[in-house]
């Protein structure tokens, strides 16, 4: 019974691969294009996994129960362990919000699926990327779903065929068809996924594995070395070349995976494909040190990004220090080796049946996981109903009905309190409508309200007053907020078309449009959280970000001529040195007021000023 050659030097290509991730992460000015070592581990992936296919089922030995057995074995118990570590550490430092939305990612990376919850989601009120201790983990659900689909396209064809060359043609349409799919993010993804995680689909990933299939198909069917001068001229053209790829190309470039990445991969083959001869770049690779390196490659991955996630989100700045990289590198060598030489060797050279496997490295650690992030969930609410900073002992409530709606996005909607508050006192009430992403401004270029936004416009023909509310600097790329990328909410000649919107709406009512608050630098809660473990002097102060008496000036100045409309500026009442009042948190993350910060804004609004005239809410409500 043979088995495939043992390759040193894929090993070493490995270790390029993991290294380039690193440094990528760490600082990626280093390395601008070391993000491409993850498609590197895809064309070895691919090589990999259909050389062993194609070497067993020719000896009539292949089965799926032993292929899948092997994968359990070498992928999870230290895929299941980080995930644990991650849980474990999340539930102690991060807010409800944050590990809610990290549960729901390891949950479904347990499946394998988590690339399809991060290219549909990980947007405005998701987690940080560079803060997500699982993100990472995006590359192992591609490769999972490479796994459980492509040995059936193989095998299949293969024992009905038992022709190698059929079989590279069927491989070789399949990665065509699948590349032409790169083309399609320019129209049909654009409106269907959160545009930057385009990044993570399967369909536009699986051509680099494809590209190691059809390799290791090639090199069975020609079973021929090629002349080791030539070999020597490819191995050196093609590492020169992906070296080149790793310092010219950066994540800025307009690319399209599947696309743009083939390059690399293509050289990456080419590089497995020459070292099968002595050359140079074998014997480079080859080393001891870049031969254990590509060793304990797997767990280098999986480490290494969760030290760097949880340094971010405890700092809550944007770059890494010297000090933090050394302690990265040093935490994610430690716990690399020993999760090599404890979990993966050990595991991955028992004898467990795929029964045992599957219930005692795969089911029952996942059930045990899930469970544990269910039970850190519900105590995390605790936290959630602090920072809420609950006010239900304040009497807000008012018997009259609501003559006024509050419309906008979640700018309206934490005004909630504010609303309540300032209504009570000058006697009227307010409903609140958020009017989702597609209508946020419900009228085109031309003054024509957007026919998908039609109900909404009925809807709110039927009330008196019209109040707005909206993160105006996230829809005309005002202020940043780090959290998320504010590409995507941006709303196409946002300014004309908000005046227009104003415009119509006030020809039949009264426009109130309120001035929007500054963000700050990071959620305060963490420091609240951070604090029970001494953490929190390693937290960046928190500041305001941008200049947002300008950017309400831009509102202001398109709404001031408008006959009906008036400017309401409440915010300018909280406080500009301090996110806390009275021993309690008004905001609740970057940009949106607690409870208690609304109340706050609201009572000190109404000190200084009223919304109404007494004889207008009696107007109102006669």
């Amino acid at each position: 019974m043979m088995s495939i050659k043992y390759r040193p030097e894929i090993d070493g290509l490995r270790a390029i691969a993991v290294i380039s991730v690193i440094i990528f992460h760490l600082n990626e000015t280093w390395l601008p294009g070391g993000f491409l070592g993850v498609d590197i581990f895809f064309v070895i992936s691919g090589f990999l996994i259909t050389s062993i296919i194609l070497r067993e089922a020719e000896e009539n030995r292949f089965t799926f129960k032993n292929f899948y057995t092997r994968r359990i074995k070498r992928i999870y118990p230290a895929f299941i362990t980080v995930m644990a570590l991650v849980s474990f550490v999340a539930s102690a430092i991060f807010i409800y919000k944050d590990f809610n939305q990290l549960r729901k990612t390891i949950e479904l990376a347990t499946v394998f699926s988590s690339n399809f919850h991060l290219g549909l989601t990980q947007g405005y009120f998701d987690l940080s990327a560079n803060e997500n201790p699982v993100l990472h983990i995006w590359s192992l659900a591609v490769e999972e779903q490479y796994y459980l689909i492509f040995p059936l396209l193989l095998i299949f064809p293969y024992k009905k065929l038992r022709n190698i060359k059929a079989l590279l043609y069927i491989t070789l349409l399949l990665f065509f068809i699948l590349t032409l799919t790169s083309f399609i993010p320019l129209n049909f993804y654009k409106n269907a996924l959160y545009q930057p995680n385009i990044y993570y689909l399967s369909t536009l990933r699986f051509p680099e594995l494809l590209i190691g299939s059809i390799l290791a198909i090639y090199n069975k069917l020609t079973n021929q070395q090629s002349n080791k001068s030539v070999s020597n001229i490819i191995a050196i053209s093609s590492s020169i070349l992906l070296f080149s790829c790793l310092f010219l190309i950066h994540k800025n470039m307009n690319f399209i995976p599947g696309i743009t990445l083939l390059l690399p991969c293509l050289l990456s083959a080419l590089i497995i494909y020459s070292t099968t001869q002595q050359n140079i770049i074998k014997a480079c690779l080859s080393s001891k040190s870049f031969v254990f390196i590509g060793k304990i490659s797997y767990s280098l991955y999986l480490y290494h990004w969760i030290f760097i996630a949880f340094t971010y989100y405890i700092t809550g700045e944007q770059t890494l220090n010297n000090a933090q990289i050394l302690g990265i590198i040093v935490l994610t060598v430690i716990f690399s080796i020993v999760s090599y030489y404890i979990i993966e060797q050990p595991i991955r050279k028992s004898k467990l049946t795929f029964k045992k496997a599957f219930f005692y490295l795969y089911l029952i650690p996942s059930i045990l996981l899930i469970g544990y992030n269910i039970y850190a969930k519900g105590k995390l609410k605790n936290e959630k109903e602090h920072i809420g900073q609950d006010i239900s002992n304040v009497d807000l409530e008012i018997d009259i009905p609501a003559k006024i709606l509050t419309i906008g996005d979640s700018h309206a909607g934490h005004l909630d309190y504010f609303l309540k508050y300032v209504g009570k006192q000058e006697g009227w009430k307010s409903d609140i409508l958020n009017l989702g992403p597609e209508c946020q401004v419900m009228v085109n270029e031309v003054s024509q309200v957007i026919p998908e936004c039609q109900s909404l416009w009925d809807k709110i023909a039927k009330y008196d007053v019209i109040f707005i509310s909206e993160f105006y600097d996230l829809r005309m790329e005002g202020q940043p907020v780090p959290r998320f990328e504010a590409q995507s909410y941006i709303v196409p000649n946002f300014q004309q078309r908000f005046k227009s919107m104003v415009k119509k709406l006030s020809e039949s009512k009264p426009v109130y449009v309120f001035a929007n608050n500054s963000s700050i630098t990071r959620p305060p809660i963490r420091g609240y959280l951070l604090e029970k473990y001494g953490l929190e002097k390693y937290l960046q102060p928190i500041h305001r970000m941008g200049n947002i008496d300008a950017s309400n000036k831009i509102i202001r100045d398109l709404v001031k001529d408008i006959p009906n409309v008036y400017w309401v500026d409440a915010q300018q009442y909280l406080p500009e040195d301090s996110v806390i009042a009275e021993g309690k948190y008004l905001y609740r993350d970057q940009d949106h007021l607690t409870n208690f910060g609304a109340y706050y804004m609201g009572r000190e609004f109404n000190k200084h000023q009223r919304i109404f005239t007494r004889e207008q809410v009696k107007n109102l409500y006669k």
